[in-house]
């Protein structure tokens, strides 16, 4: 196993040995950082361990423009977190979202409402409408939190704050495919089957909390990269890659790690930044994050990517993370349908509880995957060349 010096020495070689990869990147150890956890990722070095009995943050969460992203062929693979920092805040109207705003926007859209934080992966929501839930949340007590899944109509009436996107060809979101791939038969885009699709997977998000509200550590279910734009108040984050899961539990406080408990956490390969109002994060597939609001309110939206990474080798036998994100949704499909089998196997629960999430149409699971599956595999092959598909 290499030591941490080595570790930077080698990447600092590749990037001397590689121009086209990491120029115009100055080889400092700053860079040495992201190249070591990009390669990392993609399987061409060994995973890094924190020595020591604490955390140690090595893992660098680099702050750039929209500029210096362009030219940066590290970051444009997505296999590493940044903050895109010259962006919402300047060119995107959602930089003047309020409260009342949304609430008279968007009054329809279901929230999981936490009138005592989130902080614990056990807490359990109470399910309200935004005009329901917006009143309780502005009054006194709390630390509350409140995230709620964008659907197609909320999507339409949001979407023109969330333009232009900062370089289309890797915020090449669903606005790009979706239309292309879920069609009914007679040519017409199936607007129920899009909705079903952003609610059942959790693909557009807008997240609303107080000083002190914290979403618990995690990864995501399902194999997609995604950003965050900051829209008010300043959040902490806690960003960990997929390759350091083994050394990752749900219950552990990344503010305040119990070693005792956890001892693992001090060898994890992590980093921690703190996002402004007018930034945006990214950070791929799987990886875990933590999140602790620093301000009252804090107003952030998250979009999914799926069709923007490189290939990783950290994915459980897949290497294209948009093949991994197929299976991922196959995976949830196979539990409510068999093909040529009209009569669903799994429960809805939205039809007990109104606004939880429901199950996937049959129509996404037989038909629309496969096609939307072509789009995001056309589109990685664009920016990361044309590798065999593995479906």
């Amino acid at each position: 196993q290499h030591s941490w010096p080595q570790m930077l020495a080698r990447a600092g070689a590749l990037a001397s040995r590689a121009p086209a990869m990491a120029a115009p990147l100055e080889v400092s150890s700053r860079w040495c950082h992201i190249l070591v956890a990009a390669f990392v990722a993609s399987g061409q070095l060994w995973p890094i361990t924190a020595a020591g009995a604490t955390q140690r943050w090595e893992l660098d969460i680099p702050r750039v423009t929209r500029k210096e992203l362009e030219s940066n062929s590290t970051l444009r693979s997505g296999l590493h977190a940044y903050v895109l920092t010259d962006w919402v805040g300047s060119r995107w109207k959602a930089s003047n979202w309020t409260l009342d705003y949304l609430k008279k926007k968007i009054p329809f859209e279901w929230v999981d409402y936490y009138p005592n934080n989130m902080e614990d992966v056990g807490n359990k929501p109470y399910l309200f409408k935004l005009e329901e839930a917006m009143p309780k949340f502005q009054q006194a007590g709390g630390p509350k939190y409140m995230q709620m899944r964008i659907g197609y109509r909320g999507w339409t009436r949001l979407k023109k704050d969330l333009d232009p996107k900062p370089l289309p060809d890797i915020f090449w979101d669903d606005d790009e495919w979706i239309g292309k791939c879920m069609k009914k038969q007679d040519g017409k885009v199936d607007k129920p089957a899009i909705d079903n699709f952003f609610v059942t997977n959790q693909w557009k998000f807008l997240l609303i909390g107080e000083k002190g509200t914290s979403m618990f550590f995690h990864k995501d279910g399902t194999a997609a990269s995604s950003w965050q734009a900051q829209v008010l108040g300043r959040k902490s984050w806690t960003l960990c890659p997929n390759t350091e899961s083994h050394l990752l539990d749900v219950h552990l406080n990344t503010y305040k790690p119990d070693y005792n408990r956890f001892p693992k956490f001090a060898k994890a390969l992590c980093g921690q930044v703190t996002v402004s109002p007018g930034e945006l994060l990214y950070y791929p597939a799987y990886w875990w994050h933590h999140t602790l609001q620093l301000e009252t309110p804090s107003v952030a939206y998250t979009g999914a990517l799926v069709g923007v990474e490189a290939e990783r080798r950290d994915l459980g036998g897949e290497r294209k993370p948009h093949a991994r994100f197929f299976r991922d949704l196959m995976d949830k499909c196979d539990k409510c349908w068999e093909r040529g089998n009209p009569t669903r196997k799994c429960d809805d629960i939205s039809e007990k509880w109104p606004g939880a999430a429901p199950p996937p149409l049959r129509v996404i699971c037989e038909t629309y995957l496969m096609d939307c599956y072509k789009e995001w595999d056309a589109h990685a092959k664009s920016l990361h060349g044309a590798a065999k598909s593995e479906l």
